[in-house]
């Protein structure tokens, strides 16, 4: 597999936060200095589908990239699962959490893991590819491992806090969208969908609206993601809802990089978490 960060030479890794977000085919990366303006690094590593499991694709493509191994500051990773369930903090219980993620997802072939998020006041119990935590944790510099929700969710939660009114976030990617609602600053829907075409996405984003009874004509939908998808999905959308527009994009982000909005942007919202 090849070097993809062979460009990447950090003379002092501990002033450095490296981000990993490890998903289906693919690891996305970001680096950089928290004390050092428009220090942003990014870029993708395609995973090796012919690896002998999907497991071992993960290792082969850390591994063949030596530049992610410095002793950086902080490490911060998100890991895509789609089978997963959220509660209260005062509800979860880790044993609770961790039964109740067997009990949604019987067939469950993965090993449970739990994130924290501490301004939304929930916890995620999530399904990891089985060895995958254990690596991470072993491989890299004490690294916080969250579900790919946190950074979403705990970002946009911040961004609502004292809000009165209710707001819908859609980062969207081709042929999936993450969803986060928060009404009166409170989360209220975390969750991802699969769909085939921009009117399943559509569906779906209005049965939710209507499940958390948002207001068609003052409340909000903010869409994030790939362009092509959001400018396919906000003319639906803009038929039922007054308020439909691009996810506004944060203003400390830019101090990260001048050109931060090409980096993928559920790293941005973790780094703007720190």
């Amino acid at each position: 597999m090849a070097n993809v960060t062979q460009h990447i030479h950090i003379e002092r890794p501990e002033l450095w936060t490296l981000q990993l977000q490890v998903e289906p085919g693919r690891i996305s990366y970001t680096l950089h200095n928290r004390h050092e303006a428009n220090s942003l690094t990014w870029g993708e590593i395609t995973l090796d589908e012919g690896a002998s499991s999907p497991l071992k694709a993960v290792e082969d493509a850390v591994y063949d990239n030596p530049a992610l191994l410095d002793d950086f500051g902080s490490v911060n990773i998100l890991v895509h699962s789609e089978h997963f369930v959220v509660m209260p903090h005062e509800q979860a219980h880790e044993s609770a959490l961790f039964e109740l993620l067997a009990a949604a997802y019987p067939d469950m072939e993965g090993e449970p893991a739990l994130d924290t998020l501490p301004q939304c006041g929930v916890c995620i119990a999530f399904e990891a590819m089985t060895g995958l935590i254990p690596f991470l944790q072993r491989t890299f510099n004490m690294p916080a491992i969250h579900h790919h929700l946190h950074a979403l969710c705990e970002h946009f939660c911040g961004v609502n806090s004292g809000s009165s009114i209710s707001r819908m976030f859609l980062n969207l990617r081709p042929g999936t969208m993450d969803m986060v609602v928060y009404t009166k600053g409170r989360l209220e829907i975390a969750n991802t969908f699969r769909f085939r075409s921009t009117h399943d996405a559509a569906f779906f984003a209005l049965q939710a609206w209507e499940c958390c009874h948002m207001d068609r004509q003052r409340d909000e939908l903010q869409l994030a993601g790939d362009r092509r998808v959001r400018d396919e999905l906000a003319p639906e959308l803009r038929r039922f809802i007054a308020y439909v527009m691009p996810a506004i994009y944060p203003a400390r982000a830019m101090q990260l990089s001048h050109d931060a909005m090409q980096a993928p942007i559920d790293l941005i919202y973790l780094a703007l978490c720190e």
